[in-house]
Order: C-alpha cells, then sequence, then structure tokens
C-alpha cells in the first residue's frame, strides 16, 4: 500500500502506478504458485535462504527511500536502473516501453517479500478440505482469487491517490514533504527487516 501511494504520489500519470500495481499482482502470482506445488515449504523451512531473499528487500527498499529523499521537491521516478528526475511527457509521446521500469519495480517488491508465502502457507490451507484429492489446485485458485482482490485494491489506491495529488500536491513544497515522508517510511520498512533478520526484533 505504501509503495503504490508514494508511485501514486510522485508520478505525473496515474499510467506507472497501474503498472506497478500489475507487477505486484505478478509477483503474488508466482507466490501462489511456489505455494500451490509445494516450494514455499521448502522456503518457509530454510531459514538462510528466507533471510537472504529478505534482505534483499530490505536493501531495495532502502534504495527507494533514499532515492526518494534525494528528490528533493522534483517529481521523481525511480526505474530499476537509476534514478532521475522527469517531467510530464508532451502529448502524444507516451510510449508503452516507459511502463516497463514500473512493472519491474512492482514485481521485485513483491517477489523480494517472503512473508507472502508464509501467510499463503498459513492462510489458506485452512479453506482446504483434507479429504480433497488436489489440493494444489485449491491452493493456486484461492491464491489467485486473493490476486485478483490485490488488484482492484490497489487500483483503488491509484486513483485515491491520484484525488489527493490533483487537489492537494501542487506545491513544490508539499512535493517535497511527500517524498521526504515516503523515502522515510522506505527506510524504516528495511531497517525493520534487517532488526528482524539479525534477531534484535
Amino acid at each position: 500500500m505504501v509503495f503504490i501511494l508514494g508511485k501514486t504520489f510522485t508520478s505525473h500519470t496515474r499510467l506507472f502506478p497501474i503498472a506497478a500495481s500489475f507487477g505486484i499482482s505478478l509477483g503474488l502470482v508466482v507466490h501462489s504458485c511456489l505455494v500451490a506445488f509445494g516450494l514455499g515449504l521448502f522456503l518457509s523451512h530454510s531459514p538462510l535462504v528466507f533471510d537472504l531473499i529478505r534482505t534483499a528487500g530490505g536493501l531495495y527498499l532502502l534504495w527507494l527511500g533514499i532515492g526518494s529523499w534525494r528528490a528533493g521537491h522534483s517529481i521523481v521516478e525511480i526505474d530499476t536502473e537509476s534514478t532521475t528526475e522527469t517531467s510530464p511527457s508532451p502529448a502524444g509521446t507516451f510510449r508503452l516501453r516507459q511502463l516497463g521500469p514500473h512493472f519491474l519495480q512492482g514485481t521485485a517488491v513483491n517477489l523480494l517479500n517472503p512473508k507472502v508465502i508464509l501467510f499463503y502457507l498459513a492462510y489458506l490451507p485452512q479453506f482446504i478440505q483434507k479429504d480433497y484429492a488436489e489440493p494444489s489446485i485449491s491452493l493456486l485458485v484461492l491464491g489467485l482469487t486473493f490476486c485478483g482482490i490485490g488488484l482492484a485494491w490497489c487500483f483503488c489506491l491509484v486513483f485515491a491517490g491520484s484525488f489527493i495529488r490533483a487537489r492537494f500536491l501542487q506545491s513544490e513544497r508539499r512535493i517535497w514533504w511527500v517524498n521526504r515522508i515516503a523515502g522515510t517510511i522506505f527506510v524504516i520498512l528495511a531497517l525493520q527487516i534487517f532488526l528482524e533478520t539479525a534477531g534484535i526484533l
């Protein structure tokens, strides 16, 4: 939610956070398949692999936070390779390939979150009958249903965030504060992951 709202507030078009939402959903699809076909069990019982993936996710969030702080009062688009300031594109110059980095960013954010797999392992099996012949199919259907609901919720966040941005974030000072707040939240989330991995929390 924080990621989608932050991208909505700092993008000059809602197509970018929508692309990121599809990326997040792709990550959920991957997690659903891992749990449905048993690979999630390996990850949940391998502390080293779990910690490595979680640490990578924390580093990614830290990178996003630093990028938001560096943006200052500018609208910033953080892609998968570099942090650059952008201005709204003239009409007719928008290309579909511009959505690629945002889609990949959303995918990375979710793939580097093994807690999703643990959530699936703890939550979805409660709705599976013990004597069902194909539990993997049921887990996959439930996981994909969750993906659909999550995608719809992300769309709601994008349109709500766009409404807020259009009415309250039209000054450079307000954009400066949004970048600072979003960056701080990303850094805090990263630090929480690091502390949990180190066993401090």
